[in-house]
């Protein structure tokens, strides 16, 4: 078995460009979320039957073409075999694309919720090891952001159209060095109301946007994803870190979700939008249908079209009668609680390498110190393209400091203060 004092440099980097050829290839044969993308048809035909009958979505995988590339993985598995941490790396890496094939291959079937529940969580998997579950994180962040009266600010009212955003980002795009080459489109072939993958960001024709949108979504999609995207396809030793693989995504969305909320940009709107989420898969893991998770999104959405794109997310792939919804949409407030507190002690040790690290391409929290090793031993390129919020590392390390402080101070008195010196309501005007 190999240990890290047999193996050598040169077998290193060969595995590692061996082992991108088929994490490449299976990156963009098997594309988990256009696989699992709906047609607009059947959002036309669900509103045509004026919503009486559950959706028929059609699904056009190649099972012949998925199982060659699970034979390719396969292949790939003797190889990766031994205690070496960048042969563990690898091993989990491969694991997690032979369970994104096998999700495909398991469409509308009970094995598609047990497949994506490995990959991406569910509603009651517990946060890194602990004992909050992702549905108590939601809760917790609901209740508090519900005590403030929301979409009472211009900020939250959606006034700018698909294509007044195309332009903003392209604009910004324009602006910022060194320039991030992506294309910017508009379709209608797309649930979320902004994807973005390496070369493109594609935004929902229909989709209409608040002034915080704008800033948000430039940092989520652009700033984060496109950013890690490109610095992966970067590395000339594993270039397969554009994409790293689905087990990435819970850490990719966390950066991306934590650059809106360290920049200012997160409104009230989108948290309760992330923790509705994990609700929804909560809801349908207990046996509610397409039906009545759209009747409970009609409630809680601009109108019924976002409604329709809301619950089709939980239900792709998945099937329509309930039980074993497509779990991605639970990894937004898990991943962000994770980056949190990995800058928050990569900043308090003063770490800038493992936290640059972390930006080398997609990968996992768990990735970090390898990543960071083989940078060091000039296996890993730095990164090329780097976050505002990383560029400014003074700001960074006074904002985790005061936090850090603020947080273990006891202020349980505070409350009585507050309430002594402000609550004004019971004053009389006359003297």
């Amino acid at each position: 078995m190999a240990t890290p004092k047999t193996l050598s440099r040169e077998k290193l980097i060969a595995l590692l460009k061996e082992s991108s050829l088929v994490f490449k290839y299976c990156s963009r044969k098997a594309k988990i979320l256009p696989a699992l993308a709906w047609e607009p048809q059947v959002m036309a035909d669900f509103f045509k039957k004026k919503e009486s009958a559950l959706p028929v979505p059609k699904y056009g995988v190649d099972k012949a073409a998925m199982l060659e590339i699970l034979e390719k993985l396969d292949a790939l598995k003797p190889k990766l075999k031994g205690d070496h941490p960048i042969l563990q790396w690898l091993m989990r890496s491969q694991e997690s694309y032979s369970d994104a094939i096998r999700l495909l291959l398991e469409i509308e079937k009970p094995a598609f919720y047990e497949i994506s529940t490995r990959l991406y969580g569910n509603s009651s998997s517990k946060l890194f090891a602990g004992q909050t579950t992702n549905l108590e994180l939601a809760d917790s962040i609901a209740n508090r952001i519900s005590l403030c009266v929301s979409n009472d600010i211009e900020e939250s009212e959606q006034g700018n159209s698909a294509e007044d955003f195309a332009v903003s980002l392209e604009e910004r795009r324009k602006r910022w060095e060194p320039t991030i080459p992506v294309k910017i489109e508009i379709t209608d072939a797309i649930a979320a109301k902004v994807v973005a993958g390496m070369n493109r960001v594609r935004i929902r024709k229909d989709a209409r946007f608040s002034n915080l949108d704008l800033e948000a979504l430039w940092k989520h999609e652009i700033e984060s994803h496109c950013l890690t995207a490109h610095n992966g396809a970067r590395q000339e030793n594993c270039d397969f870190l554009f994409s790293g693989g689905p087990r990435t995504t819970l850490t990719q969305e966390g950066l991306a979700v934590f650059y809106e909320v360290y920049g200012h940009t997160m409104s009230q709107k989108r948290f309760l939008t992330l923790c509705d989420r994990i609700h929804a898969l909560k809801m349908t893991e207990d046996g509610a249908d397409f039906m009545q998770i759209y009747k409970w999104y009609k409630e809680r959405s601009e109108n019924q079209t976002e409604a329709f794109y809301n619950t089709q997310r939980i239900f792709r792939g998945a099937k329509l009668t309930g039980g074993g919804p497509f779990t991605k949409d639970g990894v937004y407030l898990s991943g962000l609680l994770g980056i949190y507190n990995f800058l928050r002690v990569a900043v308090k040790n003063q770490n800038r390498i493992l936290i640059e690290s972390l930006l080398c391409g997609r990968m996992a929290l768990e990735d970090v110190g390898t990543i960071a090793w083989m940078r060091t031993h000039g296996i890993i390129n730095p990164p090329y393209y780097i976050p505002y919020w990383l560029k400014n590392w003074e700001a960074l390390v006074s904002f985790f400091s005061l936090t850090a402080v603020f947080g273990a101070v006891d202020l349980t008195s505070f409350q009585t203060f507050f309430d002594e010196h402000y609550t004004l309501e019971d004053w009389d005007l006359s003297i």
